[in-house]
């Protein structure tokens, strides 16, 4: 049996104009099976079918009962409408006597389905509001006891590029739409079910609209992709959003034996069993993307000397006479920004990301020909470090563990904002 797709022209929450839609289509041989933001027909409807919603009662599906007195009056039970709300009942027998005989009751009859809205209206403001608060205050007023620098606004940068996530705008786009619709929607309900108690007729119908088929059609190009993104992110189909081994990795980095006097070499060429702390070894890079940093990934390294001893985060070239391994760590953040005046303020976001908060960090700027700024940041131990390069829309920012010094080797360093 073939089937025939429209997009819905019509609010759900227009019931008059709903029903003579369907109307007409069955007066052009087309008969519904499912209506959401498309109606499926198939090709056996038959002209002058009428067309009843009827609101959802204490079930979402018709009772025995209910079904039983509709059939007995000349109606048949279709489907469920918006997961319940309605449900669609047909008559092709002409002399089928309506359902209600009077505004009064049909208006009744809709209360309960005003109210359902309602609450799911006030249950999506309660649910943004409570997660806008909640972000508002991990952004502005959260402070760990451990941190001994708090500076909640230095966030705000990247926390802008990732706002200009593909994924969050779609969301985002989703959202606004849903939010829209459900709210024209529950105004035409509300208006409809006063008008009916009080013994009018509803307001007149709209009838098909391009604005409706628009928001529909929106509403799918945003929620489609939004469901494939999450699934593929979550299932790790797309390169850009999983952890990607070094080896198969083909953007720019530095390579932490470049830096290092004291030979060390990978997880996997000195071990046979597989690394614990990753499942792409201690050798791996992470792909983001914003529209305002179509280039934006971090690479972590973690290396170890040879001689024998055991492995962990020591940072000395020969620690305890040579027991443990010397491992230095190499953690990289590059972007390539899409507004360059942005380079400096999202470089000192992410060295405040990379900051280990129990740590009291010192900030020294250099001069350094043809690059526009350098931040260096040293702790009082000195096993740890971090630099910020930037050059026009290009950043490059380094947390490293070890021994060498990374004001030593900034020409290696900038090759990555050159």
């Amino acid at each position: 049996m073939s089937k025939v797709r429209k997009i819905l022209p019509v609010s759900t929450a227009d019931i008059s104009g709903l029903e003579k839609w369907l109307e007409e289509q069955a007066n052009s041989g087309l008969f519904p099976v499912s209506i959401g933001s498309w109606a499926t027909f198939t090709t056996t409807g038959v002209p002058g079918t009428r067309f009843r919603l009827e609101p959802y009662g204490s079930g979402r599906t018709p009772t025995e009962e209910q079904l039983a007195l509709y059939r007995s009056a000349g109606w048949e039970y279709a489907f469920a409408i918006g997961s319940g709300y309605y449900f669609l009942f047909y008559a092709t027998d002409p002399s089928a006597v309506e359902l209600y005989s009077d505004h009064e009751s049909r208006g009744l009859s809709l209360e309960r389905l005003e109210k359902a809205a309602q609450r799911a209206q006030r249950r999506m403001l309660v649910f943004y509001s409570a997660l806008i608060a909640v972000m508002v205050y991990f952004l502005f007023f959260y402070q760990s006891k451990f941190d001994v620098q708090p500076n909640n606004l230095a966030y705000l940068p990247i926390v802008l590029l990732q706002i200009f996530n593909p994924v969050f705008l779609v969301f985002i786009i989703a959202q606004i739409f849903i939010f829209r619709k459900n709210g024209r929607d529950l105004r035409l309900l509300k208006s409809s079910c006063k008008a009916l108690k009080e013994g009018l007729a509803p307001p007149p119908s709209a009838g098909p609209s391009r604005k409706i088929v628009f928001e529909n059609v929106m509403t799918l190009a945003a929620v489609i992709p939004l469901i494939l993104l999450v699934i593929g992110t979550q299932f790790s189909w797309f390169a850009a959003y999983k952890e990607t081994p070094l080896d198969a990795f083909e953007r720019p980095y530095v390579e932490i034996q470049a830096m290092e006097s004291t030979p060390v070499y990978q997880w996997n060429d000195l071990f046979e069993d597989p690394p614990f702390r990753n499942s792409q070894g201690t050798y791996y890079a992470d792909v983001e993307y914003s529209l305002l940093a179509p280039s934006w990934y971090s690479v972590t390294q973690e290396a170890y000397s040879p001689q024998n001893g055991t492995r962990g985060n020591v940072f000395s070239k020969d620690p305890e006479n040579g027991a443990n391994r010397y491992s230095p760590e190499l953690d990289t953040t590059c972007f390539h920004l899409l507004i360059p005046s942005m380079a400096r303020s999202v470089a000192k976001a992410k060295m405040e990301q990379y900051r280990l908060v129990n740590l009291r960090w010192s900030y020294e700027y250099i001069d350094y020909s043809d690059l526009d700024f350098v931040i260096i940041a040293n702790e009082p131990n000195g096993i740890w470090q971090m630099a910020a390069l930037g050059r026009g829309g290009k950043v490059a920012v380094f947390r490293y563990g070890g021994q060498e010094k990374l004001r030593d080797h900034i020409d290696l360093l900038s090759a990555l904002v050159r």
